[in-house]
């Protein structure tokens, strides 16, 4: 059986797929950000076909979806930019143009949620988002396996949730024995950050807040709600 985690940049996963690492079930399922890693340089063009996607993923059995408050992404991705992919890019624009930038900006989240909003109605694939797993970590966790057709003891289940504590993980991730690139440092900087819901809101001004709110709202037809 195909299965796959689609997610874009510094949406949450590693939080859900610690999770599965401990589970020993991790393995079993293709990890990736749908081409937009931003790990390569020189940077090259976008790609938002639908058609190509529907292709890709036709014989694609589960896939499970994750999405995030954009404002939050935008945030966290800034970061990742400019902090552990910081030799990569060498970008030194403010978070302001951040958000504007033709190639790193906000647009490019909307454009590919756009994408995967179809591909999702089409597929009939598994969508959970990152407040999901804050509201309610065990039973989203128990969606996604079952889903993925997964059965887990449910003691196992329970304490793999506890290890995946964010100052767990984050001590984890700083003492640099992780196997996996993922969750160590890099240009020591960290991956695991606060892991907050509505964290934007000590890292964007106003302005900026109204900025995503526009690009976004745009898009679903009326304003989405701050988070709570």
């Amino acid at each position: 059986m195909q299965r796959h985690f689609v997610s874009y940049p510094k949406s949450g996963r590693s939080w859900i797929r610690y999770i599965l690492v401990q589970l020993g079930v991790e393995k079993e399922i293709s990890f990736h950000h749908d081409g937009f890693e931003f790990s390569d340089y020189p940077k090259g063009p976008h790609n938002f076909n639908l058609d190509d996607r529907l292709l890709q993923y036709s014989q694609v059995e589960k896939l499970v979806y994750l999405e995030r408050d954009f404002r939050d992404v935008m945030v966290s991705f800034y970061f990742q930019i400019t902090g552990r992919m910081r030799d990569v890019h060498q970008y030194q624009g403010s978070m302001s143009e951040f958000l504007r930038d033709g190639y790193f900006g906000a647009h490019n989240l909307k454009f590919f949620r756009q994408m995967w909003s179809e591909i999702i109605e089409r597929r009939n694939f598994l969508k959970v988002t990152y407040e999901d797993c804050h509201q309610d970590i065990e039973n989203t966790m128990r969606a996604i396996l079952g889903y993925y057709g997964f059965v887990v003891d449910e003691s196992r289940l329970v304490e793999s949730i506890g290890n995946a504590d964010f100052g767990k993980m984050k001590e984890l991730e700083r003492s640099g024995t992780f196997p996996e690139p993922w969750l160590r440092l890099m240009n020591n900087a960290p991956k695991v950050r606060q892991g907050l819901i509505g964290g934007y809101r000590d890292a964007l001004s106003e302005d900026d807040i109204a900025y995503l709110n526009g690009v976004f709202g745009d898009w679903f037809g009326v304003l989405v709600p701050l988070a709570t």
